[in-house]
């Protein structure tokens, strides 16, 4: 199926346009590489840290707070210069084409340990997880950012954002199926040399993809450079943009809940399931599911709307860690289910980014300027902070749980508990508190529709 692309002239055209599959398909598969690093953090370094590189609980936890610190200041600056960058690539993919090598460097040197003294050694994970989170910055910014530019098409940029999400949950099962089998089978029984030369494979796969994704996913949506609004000014717009500071809200609690489960996931099944043969299993279930439900989140967004298909998400993935957490870890079919539940929830897996689209498009319009690279900035930094807090916290309850690093058998049944606590019961906490903020997400379909009506009348009289 070939591309329909209506081109018109001046400053934020309305460009609706149909994408084909396959570039549908390719913008996708951005999420499957960028996994292949950010999962792999997510869900396996503060193992690696605690168990492998030697680091304190208390370290790690410190270090994941100072590095959201600085994407705090990095991020949202980030944003601004994409915003007023204008090539022949367009805004966005030419940092995409910068960051994807650094991202792929940094995440082999991120899972490598230095030959380095303790503080050293400290130092080295600061600059490296630091450089990882940038470069993490320098290509999801971006690549967050395209739909918004690729079409204006609303239905097309849900296919895009339901595919960004499929590549994410594919990823994602790739990564915890191959991690450890490869992390046992290429370091021989050293767990060092295991991680850095699996990290190193997933860079040689991820960074082709990359470029790809920066050769097919052209951006038709333009906006002049005489009609590129002051920093200071989109800074006010988007502390005006209600919208968006409740999807930002929204985005922060539930990914709290989502990687700091991630974090701590795999303690849960050594110690209190204590089948080390299921792991992988468990760690890929949920993501099976979301890749199943995936495919008709679009279908499901336009019935119920995205701020409902967020509600209902949110319970559901709730309902899933509370049947974990109060059912017997002894009986695997019931923690089978209880995931399959949790993986339900993926089906907001859209919306998020779908209702940061919808805000800068009501900025545009209601606030009089189009932020759109600092929005979605604002969104990556958002989802990097949840990272970190969810993985500082999930890091900081273990502790005051009482976990020491042994073998299964080694820990007490309050430790135990502990570690449920903290991988089932403050994840459904924190899926529950993310409903409150979509209260105050105002736009809805009607209003929508009215948007991008007033933006269509505009263009035209252009």
């Amino acid at each position: 199926m070939s591309d329909m692309t209506t081109k018109v002239s001046g400053s934020n055209e309305l460009v609706e346009d149909k994408l084909s599959f396959g570039k549908i398909f390719v913008y996708g598969t951005g999420n499957f590489a960028s996994q292949l690093s950010w999962t792999m953090v997510s869900t396996y370094l503060t193992l690696f840290y605690t168990n492998v590189f030697g680091l304190a609980t208390g370290s790690i936890a410190i270090l994941f707070l100072v590095a959201k610190i600085w994407d705090g200041i990095f991020d949202p600056i980030l944003g601004g210069i994409m915003e007023r960058t204008h090539t022949r690539f367009g805004r966005f993919r030419p940092f995409m084409l910068i960051g994807a090598p650094l991202l792929v460097v940094f995440t082999v040197l991120t899972f490598t340990v230095p030959g380095f003294g303790s503080t050293e050694k400290l130092v080295y994970a600061y600059i490296t997880y630091i450089g990882l989170s940038m470069s993490y910055s320098m290509v999801n910014v971006p690549y967050l950012a395209l739909p918004a530019v690729m079409t204006r098409d609303s239905k097309t940029t849900n296919r895009l954002f339901a595919a960004q999400m499929l590549g994410m949950c594919i990823g994602m099962i790739a990564l915890n199926y191959f991690t450890l089998p490869l992390i046992n089978y290429l370091g021989h029984g050293v767990e060092k040399s295991g991680y850095q030369l699996t990290a190193a494979i997933y860079a040689v796969v991820s960074l082709p993809i990359f470029l790809l994704v920066f050769l097919t996913s052209r951006e038709k949506v333009e906006i002049k450079k005489e009609d590129t609004i002051p920093a200071k000014e989109a800074l006010k717009i988007i502390a005006k943009n209600r919208p968006l500071i409740s999807t930002t809200i929204y985005t922060i609690i539930s990914m709290v809940g989502m990687f700091g489960r991630l974090g701590v996931a795999v303690f849960f099944y050594i110690y209190v399931v204590k089948r080390m043969d299921l792991i992988t299993l468990f760690m890929m279930m949920q993501t099976i599911v979301g890749m199943f439900v995936m495919p008709f989140a679009p279908r499901f967004i336009e019935k119920f709307g995205k701020k409902n298909t967020c509600i209902i998400a949110m319970i559901i993935q709730a309902i899933g860690m509370l049947m974990i957490f109060f059912g017997n870890p002894a009986n695997i079919p019931l923690l089978i289910i209880s995931h399959i539940v949790y993986g339900l929830g993926y089906i907001s897996g859209p919306c998020g980014s779908g209702m940061t689209v919808d805000s800068i498009n009501y900025a545009d319009v209601e606030l009089g300027g189009r932020a759109d690279g600092t929005s979605f900035a604002i969104q990556v930094l958002a989802t990097k902070f949840a990272t970190a807090i969810g993985q500082a916290l999930g890091v900081f309850l273990l502790g005051v749980f009482g976990y020491v690093a042994g073998p299964p058998g080694a820990i007490s049944a309050s430790v135990a508990q502990g570690i449920n606590i903290t991988a089932n019961l403050f994840p459904a906490a924190c899926f529950l508190l993310a409903i409150v903020p979509l209260f105050w997400y105002n736009l809805s379909d009607k209003k929508m529709e009215e948007i991008h009506a007033k933006i269509a009348s505009r263009n035209v009289q252009a």
